[in-house]
């Protein structure tokens, strides 16, 4: 997996995936100051949701939710979030290639399962001469910033805690700030590939409401 540079590229595609939001998002941030035109989308992966048994799944339900209301925080910044179904593995490329971006960029992701899934990504982007770049974001630190003395990772919570507070500064923990000039850079998409790729329903990938709103939760950044 290729990590983030400050290459300045043409295109990019920002692949939203925990972070969805667009203040305080570090993908989207080194996307709009790296790039001339940026792109966004979200994949509502089938290789995690065909796994779950419950098709009333309230997580589902949520995360659809917080969809809807990043479509419409993009459109208001003069953005379109272009929505697809199925495998991430194989979507994002093929958009990729579509869009004819350089790269695509997304919050570094850490279980084996999305490792695997973002080295078949890498791959399969590298066919066709675009990068994937990966930025540290819902982390302060991560793989080799904080170790022992000798080098290797803690392997005792207490002497790791201790270590983490202190290479701390307040620094790490502001909030990322995008240029106010950001939103002219994001890419216009025609008409018709805004109806290939708008918000399918949550029956349309297979669920139905699970009852948040009987619960009083609405899914979204602002909840």
């Amino acid at each position: 997996m290729q990590l983030v540079t400050d290459k300045k590229t043409t295109s990019s595609l920002v692949w939203f995936r925990r972070d969805l939001r667009i203040a305080d998002n570090r993908a989207l941030e080194h996307a709009l100051t790296y790039s001339d035109r940026v792109y966004c989308a979200f994949v509502f992966d089938r290789e995690i949701l065909d796994a779950l048994p419950d098709r009333f799944d309230r997580r589902v339900e949520f995360i659809w939710q917080s969809i809807a209301e990043l479509s419409q925080s993009l459109q208001e910044n003069g953005a379109t979030l272009l929505v697809l179904h199925g495998r991430a593995s194989e979507l994002i490329p093929a958009l990729a290639c579509e869009l004819q971006v350089d790269s695509v960029i997304a919050g570094r992701d850490y279980e084996p399962a999305a490792t695997r899934r973002d080295a078949e990504v890498t791959i399969a982007l590298k066919k066709h001469g675009i990068r994937f770049q990966a930025v540290k974001d819902q982390v302060i630190f991560e793989t080799d910033e904080v170790l022992t003395v000798s080098g290797k990772p803690f392997s005792v919570f207490t002497p790791y805690k201790n270590a983490w507070l202190r290479r701390l500064q307040a620094s790490d923990l502001l909030p990322i700030q995008t240029d106010a000039n950001a939103q002219r850079r994001f890419a216009s998409v025609d008409a018709l590939t805004r109806a290939r790729y708008q918000l399918p329903s949550l029956e349309a990938i297979g669920f139905h409401a699970g009852g948040l709103a009987s619960l009083g939760i609405k899914g979204g950044n602002k909840a």
